[in-house]
């Protein structure tokens, strides 16, 4: 069970590590675009049932849902469950249906590491919503299912999880992240919607701060709508960047690549991957509102961050 396009590849890699179980696939897509849907085929070749469902609005969208898992023959008991997403109603609706089932967790994203989230606490609807979701055949919430987990699947090696019990799997395979000599450094600036958390870090704020970054690329966020002009050369690719930049490691065996965004999660996802350099950049505004994330990252992963004012 899947909501982001991270998951979904996580997933792809759990798959393969069970190959002699046949598994079924549900992705909840939160909104739909071509990454979702390039991963989404790519996992479902691997798998007998499977089913994309964008995710509606409202109780009454979650009939709809129903119907669909019954005509794509998911709606049925399983003996084991993976999902990441433990707090999505719609995977608890599926986990409620067999109280005898094993379940496996894995990755959200950061998430799982972060004590802030709310996946480190146990909140439940109240009582008449959880009235009218026990309607639905929803019993069991966060708590249930963090306890009920056999084993949890990470990317982040060494770090405490919402699972104390887990295994660690890397995005990529251990003879392919091989260390090379290089003879050439590539910049990228990894991008975010950042005007989700203010208006203030608008197209200009981005273009001023990345102008000093003299990039070679700029990897979109799927929801940006606008980009800045410069003389990076803007990627157009249907994968999420960490699938992307381990591709192009391989295919660039003696270039090494340095990485910024502003608070990007990705960055957390590659900064183990040989010849990858990641770096966050400050903003005395931006910092402020977002400084437990930049304290944490540095704390816990000794990434740095860079004062583009003192270049």
């Amino acid at each position: 069970m899947c909501m982001t396009p991270l998951q979904i590849l996580i997933a792809e890699k759990i798959i393969m590590l069970n190959s002699n179980e046949s598994f079924d696939l549900l992705v909840v897509a939160l909104n739909d675009n071509k990454k979702y849907k390039t991963y989404f085929e790519r996992v479902k070749k691997l798998c007998v049932n499977n089913l994309y469902y964008v995710q509606g609005k409202g109780r009454l969208v979650f009939f709809d849902y129903i119907r669909k898992l019954k005509s794509n023959n998911l709606n049925k008991k399983y003996d084991n469950y993976y999902l990441a997403s433990i707090d999505s109603r719609h995977c608890q609706y599926i986990l409620s249906k067999n109280k005898n089932s094993n379940i496996f967790t894995f990755d959200d994203g950061t998430a799982n590491i972060i004590t802030s989230s709310l996946y480190y606490f146990n909140s439940k609807p109240s009582f008449l919503k959880r009235s009218g979701w026990r309607i639905l055949g929803i019993k069991n919430y966060m708590k249930e299912i963090k306890e009920a987990s056999l084993l949890h699947y990470t990317i982040y090696d060494g770090i405490p999880n919402i699972i104390d019990n887990k295994i660690y799997i890397s995005l990529v395979s251990k003879e392919k992240n091989i260390e090379q000599k290089t003879s050439k450094v590539v910049s990228f600036y990894l991008g975010q919607p950042l005007t989700d958390i203010s208006i203030s870090f608008d197209l200009p704020f981005v273009k001023k701060n990345i102008d000093k970054l003299k990039l070679d690329y700029y990897y979109p966020h799927p929801r940006e709508v606008s980009y800045p002009e410069g003389k990076f050369q803007l990627i157009d690719n249907p994968l999420i960047f960490e699938d992307y930049i381990v591709q192009f490691l391989e295919k660039n065996p003696d270039v090494a690549v340095e990485v910024f965004s502003f608070t990007s999660t990705a960055l957390l996802n590659i900064m183990s991957l040989d010849r990858v350099k990641v770096t966050y950049i400050y903003d005395a505004e931006f910092f402020e509102l977002n400084h437990r994330f930049y304290e944490f990252t540095k704390e816990t992963f000794g990434i740095p961050y860079l004062d583009l004012d003192s270049i």
